[in-house]
């Protein structure tokens, strides 16, 4: 019996948190394991429309914008057809790398697994990556995932 039941995938729609998504489908299949969705909002509490004009604030809409991040999470977890049980959650606040390892422990995951731009040097130095804060401070082991090139 595998030590490894409870997955957390922190999901931001980009080609790399899709294949985390699918190594962890994969992964939760063979081991019987438990999928959990996470998508972390960090909303501005303004947003400066471009139809507004310079200077023009709009306050944004937190729970508009987390039924959508729900209603899109529900479609992808649908959308793998049932071969594993995923369950989905959206954070809000705080920094992206906490929240996904506030997540973790919260829901007793015993490995995350997320996907990675794969960023070097200047990019990596500049942008800083969500993936190494959550590795290098994680409470349980990180599997990093990286797209193919198309």
């Amino acid at each position: 019996m595998s030590e490894y039941r409870t997955f957390v995938v922190p999901y931001d729609f980009s080609d790399h948190a899709r294949a985390a998504l699918d190594t962890a489908v994969d992964l939760a299949g063979r081991l019987g394991a438990e999928i959990h969705l996470v998508h972390v909002i960090q909303a501005p509490l303004y947003a400066y429309p471009p139809f507004e004009g310079a200077g023009a604030a709009a306050v944004v809409n937190v729970a508009e914008i987390r039924d959508g991040v729900m209603k899109s999470l529900r479609e992808i977890a649908e959308g793998l057809g049932g071969e594993v049980q995923v369950k989905i959650h959206v954070a809000e606040g705080g920094t992206v790398d906490g929240k996904i390892r506030e997540m973790a422990t919260e829901l007793g995951a015993d490995l995350i697994l997320m996907g990675t731009h794969g960023r070097t040097g200047i990019a990596h130095a500049f942008l800083g990556s969500v993936t190494e804060r959550t590795l290098r401070r994680s409470p349980c082991p990180v599997l990093t995932v990286q797209a193919k090139e198309q």
